[in-house]
C-alpha cells in the first residue's frame, strides 16, 4: 500500500498567530546596505502579492532588520543633532554668542566633513559610528575652544588683530595635536580587542580618530578665520591680568587653588582618601556586561525533557499563545517546533534541535510595554508550565543561553551528577536565582536488542540488517524522494503485521537483508533440484528474499535507561549547572555570592570545578581591552616626553588618572546605572580627556614658568586661563 501524508514525527513546524506559516530568510552581502536590500525585498514581494500569490495566502514580518536599523539611525542622528545644539547654546552662553556660533559652526563643519571621510574609507553609518560622534562631543570642540579663548584674551590685550589670530595656534599646535593623539590612543585597546565584544565596537576608534584630528585641523585653520571675519575687538583694552581674569568664577578657582597648595598635605590625603572611599564603593556598583536591546520584541524558549513527543510541546505552545494574545501589549506571536526558524538574527542564542523544543517570538506594542510585562509574563509561565525549562529572553550581543553556569569536570557521571545536585541545593537555598537545570537530559527509555551473533551469521543477516529493519518498523526508513513540481517528498518504507497495522511485538518483527546472502542458497543440492525440476525459480527467489522473525537472531529484547547526551568539554565529561537570577538580582554579584558557597564543595581527585556562561565572556573581554592597554599608556608617556622633554611633567599628568575613577564611581552610584562594557568605554575617553586638558594645562604653566612667573603665580594664573576651556 501506497499512501501520502503528514512526515510524523514533526520535526520543523512554524505558525503565525496560530495559522500554519513557512519562513524565509534573507540575508545581505556584507558589502550590502541593509536598508537598500529591505527596499528591494518589499518591492519583490509586492509583485508576488499581485501576479504569483494564491488568495488567502499573507506575507508577515516576523524580523524586519531593515525597520530597526532605520529606527535606531532615526533616534541616533536625533541624539547626534540635540547633542550639537545643546554644545552650541551652552558655548553661546557661556562664550558669547559670536565665539559659541564661531565654535558651534565648527562643530558641524567636523561632523559633515567626518561622514565625507568615512565615507571614502568605506566606512558605514550605524549605532556605533553614531554613538562615537555622540561620544567625542566634548572632545570635539577642545581644540576650537582653546584657540577661541586666546584670540579673545589677545584681543582684549590690545594685541595686533593678526598677531591675536594666529599667536595662539602658533603656540599651541604641537601641544594640541598631542593632547588629540593622545585622546585617540585611549580607544586604542578597543581597536585592537579580538573579541567579540571589541570587534562591535571597532568602529568607535576609527570615527574618533578622523574626527578628531579634522578637528585639530581645523581649530587652526577654519576657527582663525572665522575668528578674524566675526570677533570684534573690544573698546577697552588691558593687559593686567587681575583684570582679565577677574570673574567671580575665575577669582574662586584662584582661592580654592591657594588654598590647595598651602595646604597641600592635607590636599594630598584628601585625594588618596576619596580614591580609597572609592575603590570601596566599587562592590557597591551595579554590574553588567552588555545591556540588552532595546527592542519590541522577544523570545521565549521552552524546553521539555529529551524524550517527550513534540505534540506535547505543540499543545503547551498552543495554549501559551492563547494567554499571550489576551495581553493588549501583545501584538503578534510566532511559534516554531523543533527548533530555532533559522539565524534570523546574530543576537540571540540558537536552540539545538529537539523534538522536546519549541520557542515562541513575541512582538510588543513598544519597547516599554516588553520591560514592564515581561517579568510577569515569566512568572505566569514558570507557575504553569513547571515540568518545563521556560524562559523570556531579549536580545543581547553577549548572548548566553544561562547567566550563570557552573560547570564540573571528571570521568564519573555519577560523581558529576552528585557535585551537580550539591550545587543545585545551594543555588536553590540562596533564593536569589530561578530556572536552575543542568545540560545533561533525564534519561531516556532505549531499546536493546542482545544480537546473536552466531545464529544471524548463518541466516546471513548482519548488525545493519538488523537495525534497518527495526527502523522500518518505526517510524519509517527514508529510501529516496519524488518531486511534485519543484518540491521533493521523501519515500519512506514501513514495515506492517498483516492487518496493516503497526507491529506491537518486537520479538515476532521480521528482519531482512538490503543485500540478500547468496551462500547458503549456491549449495550442491539447490543446484541438483533445480536441475531436476523439484525446486522451481519462483520458490528459490521466495527462499532468496526470506524474512527471519527477530526473535530468532537475537538472544533478548529489553529496555534500559541512559544518557541522551553525555556533554564534553575538551575531550572530558563535565556536566553544567545553569540558573538565571532573579529580578532585581544583579548577574556577578548573585554568581560572586554563590561562589563563596560552592566553594565549600569537597571536589574528588580528578573533577574540577569552574565558572563559565557570562563570567567567562565578561572576563575574556576584559582580558583582550586591558591586553593592549599597556601600549596605548605606553604611546601616552612617549608623545608626554617628546612634548615637554621632562619625565616629571609627564608624571604630574599621570597622577591626575586615578581620580578618573573617583568620578566614575561616584555618579555610578549616585545615577544607579549599570556598569557595563559600553561604560567602560566611556571610562577610556574620560582618561584621554583627562590626559588631554593636562597637556593643555600643563603647557601654559611651562610657558609662564619660562616667562620668570613665581611658580605659585605661574599655576593659579595659566588654571585661570585654562579654566573656561576646561570646563566647556
Amino acid at each position: 500500500e501506497v499512501e501520502k501524508d503528514i512526515e510524523k514525527p514533526v520535526r520543523n513546524a512554524l505558525t503565525y498567530d496560530g495559522q500554519r506559516a513557512v519562513g524565509i530568510l534573507v540575508a545581505s552581502s556584507a558589502s550590502s546596505d541593509i536598508v537598500k536590500v529591505g527596499k528591494a525585498v518589499e518591492q519583490r514581494i509586492e509583485e508576488l502579492k499581485q501576479d504569483r500569490l494564491p488568495t488567502g495566502v499573507e506575507c508577515h514580518k516576523v524580523f524586519y532588520q531593515p525597520e530597526r536599523i532605520s529606527e535606531s539611525l532615526y533616534q541616533f542622528v536625533l541624539n547626534l543633532i540635540e547633542s550639537v545644539v545643546i554644545v552650541v547654546v551652552v558655548l553661546i552662553f557661556t562664550m558669547g554668542f559670536r565665539s559659541g556660533l564661531i565654535i558651534g559652526t565648527s562643530l558641524v563643519v567636523i561632523v559633515f566633513g567626518s561622514f565625507l571621510v568615512l565615507g571614502g574609507m568605506d566606512g558605514t553609518l550605524q549605532r556605533v559610528s553614531l554613538a562615537a560622534f555622540v561620544l567625542a562631543m566634548g572632545m570635539l570642540v577642545d581644540n576650537a575652544i582653546v584657540i577661541v579663548d586666546g584670540i579673545l584674551v589677545d584681543l582684549k590685550q590690545g594685541k595686533p588683530r593678526l598677531h591675536a589670530m594666529t599667536d595662539v595656534g602658533r603656540r599651541t599646535a604641537m601641544p594640541l595635536l598631542g593632547a588629540t593623539v593622545i585622546a585617540i590612543l585611549s580607544f586604542l585597546p578597543i581597536f585592537m580587542s579580538p573579541d567579540t565584544a571589541g570587534i562591535y565596537v571597532h568602529d568607535l576608534f576609527v570615527v574618533l580618530a578622523v574626527s578628531l584630528l579634522l578637528s585639530w585641523i581645523l581649530a587652526l585653520t577654519h576657527v582663525p578665520l572665522m575668528s578674524n571675519r566675526m570677533l570684534k575687538a573690544p573698546e577697552t583694552t588691558t593687559t593686567d591680568e587681575d583684570a582679565l581674569y577677574g570673574g567671580k568664577w575665575h577669582r574662586a578657582l584662584a582661592r580654592v587653588l591657594r588654598t590647595c597648595i598651602r595646604y597641600r598635605w592635607a590636599t594630598v590625603i584628601t585625594m588618596v582618601a576619596l580614591l580609597a572611599l572609592s575603590f570601596l564603593g566599587y562592590p557597591h556598583m551595579r554590574q553588567g556586561f552588555f545591556p540588552d536591546m532595546a527592542y519590541n520584541q522577544c523570545y521565549m524558549e521552552y524546553k521539555l525533557p529529551e524524550g517527550c513527543n513534540s505534540t506535547r510541546v505543540e499543545k503547551d505552545l498552543q495554549s501559551i499563545e492563547r494567554y499571550l494574545h489576551t495581553r493588549p501589549e501583545v501584538t503578534h506571536v510566532t511559534a516554531s517546533i523543533g527548533g530555532t526558524p533559522g539565524r534570523y538574527n546574530l543576537v540571540r542564542t540558537i536552540a539545538t534541535p529537539s523534538l522536546s523544543y519549541g520557542e515562541l517570538i513575541i512582538d510588543f506594542t513598544s519597547a516599554q510595554d516588553l520591560e514592564e510585562n515581561i517579568e510577569e509574563i515569566q512568572t505566569y509561565l514558570t507557575r504553569n508550565y513547571p515540568d518545563a525549562y521556560v524562559k523570556m529572553k531579549k536580545y543581547n550581543l553577549m548572548f548566553k543561553k544561562y547567566p550563570i553556569e557552573l560547570q564540573f569536570q571528571g570521568p564519573d557521571p555519577a560523581v558529576l551528577h552528585a557535585l551537580s545536585d550539591s550545587a543545585r541545593a545551594i543555588m536553590e537555598k540562596s533564593g536569589k536565582v530561578r530556572l536552575i537545570t543542568t545540560n545533561w537530559e533525564p534519561k531516556v527509555p532505549v531499546l536493546q536488542v542482545d544480537y546473536n551473533q552466531a545464529v544471524a551469521r548463518g541466516i546471513g543477516l548482519s548488525r545493519g540488517d538488523l537495525s534497518m529493519s527495526l527502523l522500518t518498523a518505526g517510524g519509517g526508513m527514508p529510501v529516496g524522494s519524488f518531486y511534485e513540481g519543484v518540491y521533493p517528498n521523501t519515500i519512506y518504507v514501513n514495515c506492517v503485521d498483516e492487518n496493516g497495522k503497526q507491529v506491537d511485538n518486537l520479538q515476532d518483527l521480521q528482519v531482512f537483508s538490503a543485500i540478500p546472502s547468496l551462500l547458503g542458497l549456491a549449495s550442491e543440492d539447490n543446484l541438483l533440484r533445480l536441475r531436476t525440476g523439484t525446486l522451481t525459480r519462483e520458490q528459490l527467489l521466495a527462499e532468496l528474499m526470506s524474512t527471519t522473525p527477530l526473535r530468532q537472531v537475537s538472544h533478548d529484547i529489553k529496555v534500559e535507561w541512559e544518557d541522551p547526551v553525555v556533554p564534553r568539554y575538551d575531550g572530558q565529561r563535565m556536566q553544567r549547572v545553569q540558573c538565571s537570577p532573579c529580578p532585581g538580582e544583579e548577574t556577578e554579584k548573585t554568581r560572586a555570592a554563590l561562589e563563596k558557597e560552592m566553594e565549600k564543595i569537597k571536589l574528588p581527585a580528578g573533577y574540577t570545578m569552574t565558572w563559565q556562561g557570562e563570567k567567562v565572556a565578561s572576563d575574556r573581554s576584559m582580558k583582550y581591552l586591558f591586553a593592549n592597554f599597556p601600549l596605548a599608556i605606553i604611546l601616552m608617556i612617549a608623545i608626554l616626553i617628546m612634548l615637554f622633554g621632562d619625565v616629571r611633567k609627564t608624571l604630574v599628568i599621570f597622577c591626575c588618572l586615578p581620580m578618573v575613577f573617583v568620578g566614575v564611581v561616584l555618579s555610578m552610584l549616585v545615577t544607579g546605572k549599570t556598569f557595563t562594557f559600553v561604560a567602560i568605554v566611556g571610562a577610556l575617553g574620560l582618561i584621554g580627556m583627562v590626559v588631554k586638558n593636562g597637556i593643555v594645562l600643563m603647557d601654559e604653566i611651562s610657558l609662564q614658568l619660562s616667562q620668570g612667573v613665581e611658580p605659585v603665580r605661574a599655576l593659579v594664573r595659566s588654571s585661570q586661563s585654562r579654566f573656561r576651556p576646561v570646563m566647556m
